[in-house]
């Protein structure tokens, strides 16, 4: 639906960490210690710190097995940004990339403790 917001909008999550991974049928969302909520719909990417990566489309009807609890209260260490995707770079050495699809339809959110101070829509 749009590009990733501004970079200014990530460094809020470094030295956050996931406290809770949420699989919903065609999203997966992510509740942070800091209490934002990230929510992807379209498609991610996980890699562990042994280079192993584990992609999902977000479409739990077709897609195979992930290893996100693998990701639970790791530090997240920096956050990348780019147009179309986001990635979170974990302590451990291990790597969440979160991506966007331009079109009409919404790829995720990220969504504030607060919603009247915070709500992203990507």
């Amino acid at each position: 639906m749009h590009q990733m917001p501004p970079a200014e909008e990530f460094d809020r999550f470094v030295g956050d960490a996931i406290s809770q991974v949420r699989l919903d049928p065609y999203g997966v969302q992510f509740s942070m210690e800091s209490m934002w909520t990230i929510h992807a719909m379209s498609a991610l990417s996980h890699v562990e710190p042994s280079g192993r990566t584990w992609d999902y489309s977000c479409n739990a009807y077709e897609d195979g097995p992930i290893n996100l609890h693998a990701l639970l209260y790791k530090r997240i260490i920096s956050v990348i940004r780019a147009d179309q995707h986001f990635t979170l770079s974990f302590e451990d050495g291990a790597a969440l990339t979160i991506r966007t699809e331009l079109g009409p339809y919404e790829s995720g959110q990220i969504i504030a403790p607060n919603l009247a101070d915070r709500f992203i829509v990507f």
